[in-house]
């Protein structure tokens, strides 16, 4: 059977459940893994993570950066954190969002001062979406 490991160093969010489809945001694009994919290793860049178990239960995330390893045993995913739509305090990501935007618009950011802004406003915005109620 197809299992799903999803990890942080802090929690064990799913581990060895049989998985019927997950998406997730790779490094290079969003990927929708479903049994039988092919063996992949990937980054996973800020974005929202979804899974559904083959006993119908089903999650959802925003993740920051990780690692993703899809095997025949299943998907290994390691991500840095993951929220819930429960965990986000939207006020507050609302705020850190537009200092960011206005750190970006007025100031000259070297490199790696840049990415880091941009995977901060990454994270930010996968909280604010899985937080937004469903339409």
């Amino acid at each position: 059977m197809f299992k799903l490991d999803f990890v942080t160093p802090e929690a064990k969010i799913v581990v060895d459940q049989d998985l019927a489809e997950i998406t997730l945001p790779a490094e290079r694009g969003e990927l929708n893994i479903l049994p039988g994919h092919s063996p992949l290793m990937t980054t996973l860049k800020p974005g929202t993570l979804t899974y559904r178990l083959a006993n119908g239960e089903t999650g959802r995330y925003a993740i920051s950066w990780g690692y993703c390893q899809i095997s025949d045993r299943g998907v290994s995913v390691l991500a840095e954190n993951a929220v819930t739509a429960d965990q986000v305090n939207v006020k507050a990501d609302q705020d850190q969002l537009k200092q960011l935007e206005t750190r970006l618009m007025t100031e000259t950011l070297e490199d790696g001062d840049w990415e880091v802004v941009q995977s901060e406003m990454g994270r930010l915005k996968a909280e604010l979406e899985i937080a937004a109620p469903s339409r």
